[in-house]
């Protein structure tokens, strides 16, 4: 703080000099050596300056949160105001030669930059989801988080750089694929840097105690994976769907006990709820995951700007030339350079009736010698190859299928 202060006053002091120069009548000789030194003094005070903006930013949105939940990449109107009524104050005084433009673009590029202090990121809401649980899991607690209604909503957010990540899920190891995410990374532009595979571990929550529940809402994919506990525990239960088993819990927690209504959601949401657990991890099946991708605005150049750590999973979608053994041949160039696949999934190409698109994950990193050779083969079979990112592997733990009763 203290040489944040200085570097004010420093500011000031030149300010003030500079000006009297100026008021002078009699015209001074300007000196290249005072001059180099104004500016080198300007820079330091600036930088100091810059710095404190920044703590003082991150503080206040720590007590009361930017607008919106997310901070603002743009100028607001009531800021744009200030910033040009300063310029107009300097103008008038004859010590401006920047124009309203130049000075707004330079605190359009402030807050751009000071809106990237914290780790903004759009999640598939509400609050308490598994994309909530996932992307705290990955962001922490103290990134600010924007909730989004739909998978589009997140790919839309980060794409129109409101914030600078997203988190979707991509795949569940009992349900398959989510094809809308894969058909969002098809035909957007995002990267994806990183993954998150989540334990997925389905709770009952409720205010009134287990014996007197008598609806339980949740999820369809929740309700199904917990079939048979529900079966064997609360056989005279009433099922409801809902649309996410956050929004489950949070109709549970708005209930009184006599009204016997339960959840079936996750830990974060009897956290956020407030809401009691009376029986944990009732999913019938115990290797039940999710794997989640991390999402952000492609890289210049539009490759992975990642770097390898010699254990890494790379991304691709491309479209096979419509031919006899096409399929074969792409297979070939993996098992040639020998690379791993970890897996392969069709989706229609949505552009041409019958025409079908394929996700692949390997092995390696897109920067390594022999997954270059795999993209250079491919390009040379495929109408369409296009790298989606390059992170780290996340190693899953081994998959068992004990009922739990």
């Amino acid at each position: 703080m203290a040489s944040s202060r200085s570097g004010v006053s420093g500011l000031l002091r030149m300010t003030a000099r500079i000006s009297s120069k100026e008021a002078c009548s009699t015209p001074i000789k300007p000196d290249a050596a005072e001059l180099r030194k104004t500016v080198e003094d300007c820079d330091e005070a600036l930088v100091l300056l810059l710095h404190e903006r920044a703590r003082a930013l991150e503080t206040l949105w720590s007590l009361e949160g930017p607008a919106d939940g997310i901070p603002s990449a743009e100028l607001s109107p009531s800021e744009m105001d200030r910033v040009k009524q300063a310029h107009s104050c300097c103008k008038e005084e004859g010590r401006s030669s920047l124009s309203d433009s130049a000075i707004v673009s330079v605190f359009q590029e402030l807050s751009r930059v000071c809106s990237q202090i914290r780790d903004s990121v759009a999640y598939l809401g509400p609050p308490a989801t598994f994309t909530h649980q996932a992307a705290r899991s990955r962001f922490g607690l103290n990134a600010i988080y924007l909730q989004c209604d739909r998978i589009p909503d997140v790919f839309q957010a980060v794409e129109r750089g409101k914030v600078g990540f997203g988190v979707a899920p991509v795949e569940n190891s009992t349900e398959g694929a989510i094809s809308q995410t894969l058909d969002l990374l098809a035909t957007t532009e995002l990267q994806v840097v990183a993954e998150v595979c989540l334990d997925i571990r389905h709770n009952m929550l409720s205010n009134a105690d287990l014996h007197r529940i008598q609806r339980v809402f949740s999820h369809p994919q929740a309700l199904a994976q917990c079939r048979g506990w529900l079966q064997a525990n609360l056989p005279g239960a009433e099922i409801i769907a809902e649309s996410s088993t956050a929004r489950a819990a949070q109709l549970a927690a708005q209930a009184k006990p006599e009204e016997g209504i339960a959840a079936i959601s996750s830990l974060l949401a009897s956290e956020l709820y407030d809401l009691p657990v009376k029986a944990t991890s009732i999913q019938d099946l115990s290797n039940n995951m999710t794997r989640f991708v991390v999402v952000r605005q492609q890289s210049p150049g539009g490759m992975p700007d990642t770097q390898p750590t010699g254990d890494d999973k790379t991304m691709l979608v491309l479209c096979m030339a419509d031919r006899v053994g096409a399929l074969h041949d792409v297979l070939h160039a993996f098992q040639q350079r020998s690379v791993n696949l970890a897996r392969i999934e069709s989706r229609p190409s949505k552009s041409k009736a019958w025409e079908y698109i394929f996700f692949v994950d390997m092995h390696g990193h897109y920067k390594d010698e022999n997954i270059q050779g795999v993209l250079l083969d491919l390009k040379q079979q495929c109408s369409f190859v296009r790298v989606l990112g390059s992170f780290p592997f996340i190693r899953q733990p081994s998959a068992h299928t004990s009922r739990k009763t």
